[in-house]
């Protein structure tokens, strides 16, 4: 029993010996390229920005995409200068969800939260310095003066919807309220999401001078809701040609089945002075063939193609079924009887 556990102990200390050099090169080279992924960043990158040294060690990293405007607080140290790493350890984020904060005893503010435009505010012993935050994906495009303030409404779940009027006309972005993870984008020339999908929603008359949003609110009295977009501010124009309202398409009348689709443009008809067959034929006192009188039972044909098959059959009108029946019968019996017979012969002889 020992010589056994002690062959145990000696296998797993080599094992753990050979095996240890490769691990450790292993969580160095994780390590290592998680550092370059944080330290490279791009702008593409969801964690890089515009960095602004705020006093008090910190940096506020600034951006303004499809999640909206935020800023993401870091301590660096007082020896920071622009162009040095930026990505240190967090303090906080401001956004819409959380627009105000305070951080090493500095008060921070984003406001014009809803513009193409924000600014983050910063106050230190009463003084307010603000710095400019980048422009919105509009206001890069058109200028933040001819961009409209954001309006987000609540669809279902944490799904919201940021509403913007451009000069390229309305555009809606969807965005998860809480991950701040973008989703689809409406625009006036893609104003509707795919069909069948978890989400109904969709630009309403998309070139007119007000267009408005259309959702599904589940769960809700209203199966949907509708809300204008904001106005394109004063003194900018749209890229093209507004159109009037769409009016709600009204129902195609269904003619009924005795009418004629297609009124007469001469009015009802005039009679015909020559009487048809019918009339000639109901008319009193007019000549023709006299009518056959039915005597006993009679049946109706039809006439044309249904009439295939419609005549009376034979087996209807006479008693020749009946006959072969009782035949049949008949020959069933005789035969069995004289099975009988020979069967009991056979045995009278034994």
């Amino acid at each position: 029993m020992r010589t056994a556990l002690r062959a145990c102990l000696a296998t797993a200390v080599v094992t753990g010996v050979l095996l240890a050099p490769a691990a450790g090169t292993a969580y160095a080279a994780t390590t290592a390229a998680q550092a370059a992924t944080v330290d490279q960043g791009s702008p593409a990158d969801r964690f890089s920005g515009t960095p602004v040294h705020i006093g008090a060690g910190l940096v506020a990293v600034l951006r303004h995409e499809a999640e909206g405007p935020e800023a993401w607080i870091r301590a660096v140290g007082p020896d920071w200068k622009p162009g040095d790493n930026y990505m240190y350890r967090v303090l906080t984020v401001l956004d819409r969800m959380n627009p105000v904060d305070s951080a090493n005893g500095l008060q921070l503010e984003i406001t014009r939260m809803n513009s193409a435009a924000p600014l983050l505010t910063v106050t230190q012993a009463g003084v307010p310095p603000s710095y400019p935050m980048p422009l919105s994906e509009a206001g890069r495009a058109h200028g933040a003066e001819c961009v409209s303030a954001t309006k987000r409404l609540g669809l279902h779940g944490t799904l919201v919807a940021d509403l913007t009027t451009t000069p390229d006309g309305p555009q809606v972005q969807l965005v998860d309220g809480v991950t701040k993870e973008p989703s689809t984008k409406l625009t006036r020339t893609g104003p509707a999401l795919v069909k069948g999908g978890r989400t109904v929603a969709r630009i309403m008359n998309p070139s007119a001078a007000r267009p408005s949003f259309e959702y599904e609110t589940p769960g809700q009295a209203d199966p949907f809701g509708t809300a204008l977009f904001p106005e394109l501010p004063a003194g900018c124009a749209f890229t093209y040609a507004v159109q009037d309202e769409a009016p709600a398409p009204k129902p195609a009348a269904t003619p009924s089945a005795g009418s004629s689709p297609t009124p007469s443009a001469a009015g009802p008809a005039a009679p015909s002075a020559t009487p048809s067959a019918e009339t000639a034929s109901a008319a009193p006192g007019a000549p023709g063939a006299p009518k056959a009188q039915a005597v006993g039972q009679t049946s109706v044909v039809p006439e044309g193609g249904v009439a295939a098959g419609a005549e009376p059959a034979a087996e209807d009108t006479d008693d020749s079924t009946t006959g072969y029946a009782g035949a049949g019968l008949g020959a069933i019996v005789a035969g069995l009887g004289a099975a009988f017979i020979a069967r009991r012969r056979d045995r009278t002889r034994r």
